[in-house]
C-alpha cells in the first residue's frame, strides 16, 4: 500500500499538515474536495492511477474527521478492477467509508463474491477481510454460502496436506 510516485497525495498531505489553525485546514480540505469532486465528474478521463490518488485523498480527508458525501462509487468501481493495486485500494477504501446499510454495498456484493470464489488467493483475502469488516445482515446471507465452501475446501487441503506429510 506504499504512496510511492503519488506524488499530489503526497503533497496535499503534507499541505493539511502544515495548516496553521483549523480554519486553514478546514479551507483546504474544501478546496481539495472541489477539486475531486469536478475530477469524478469527468470520470472519463481518469487514469486508474489517478482514480486510486482521488479515492485515497477522500479516505484521508474522512479519517481526519470529515464528511465525504460523494466518491463512494469510485471506491466501489475499484474492487471490480482487474489488478491488484486498483482492487486493494477499493477494499480498503471501501471498508472504511462504508457500513452494512450504505446502499452502495449492495453494488459490490457480486465482485465480493466473485473474488471469494475465485482462485486468486489475494482476492480472496481482500473479500473476506471486507466481509469480516463490515459485516451485516445483507452480507451474512448473500455470501455466507460461498464463504462456508471456501473454508471447507481450504480445510480439505490443509487436511490433505497434512496427511501427505505423515505418510512421507
Amino acid at each position: 500500500m506504499s504512496m510511492h510516485g503519488m506524488r499530489g497525495l503526497s503533497v496535499f498531505i503534507s499541505e493539511i499538515r502544515n495548516c496553521q489553525n483549523k480554519e486553514q485546514e478546514r479551507l483546504r480540505i474544501d478546496k481539495e474536495l472541489g477539486n475531486v469532486r469536478n475530477r469524478f465528474k469527468n470520470e472519463k478521463g481518469l487514469t486508474p492511477y489517478e482514480k486510486k490518488k482521488y479515492v485515497w485523498k477522500m479516505l484521508y480527508i474522512y479519517m481526519l474527521g470529515y464528511d465525504v458525501d460523494f466518491g463512494h462509487m469510485e471506491a466501489v468501481s475499484l474492487i471490480s478492477a482487474p489488478k491488484y493495486p486498483e482492487k486493494q485500494v477499493g477494499y480498503i477504501v471501501t471498508s472504511c467509508l462504508l457500513n452494512e446499510n450504505h446502499d452502495f454495498l449492495r453494488l459490490a456484493i457480486n465482485t465480493v463474491r466473485n473474488d471469494i470464489i475465485g482462485r486468486n488467493e489475494t482476492f480472496q483475502c481482500l473479500a473476506l477481510t471486507m466481509v469480516g469488516n463490515i459485516g451485516g445482515r445483507e452480507f451474512a446471507e448473500s455470501l455466507a454460502p460461498d464463504v462456508q465452501k471456501l473454508l471447507v475446501r481450504d480445510q480439505k487441503i490443509l487436511e490433505f496436506k497434512c496427511f501427505s506429510k505423515i505418510i512421507h
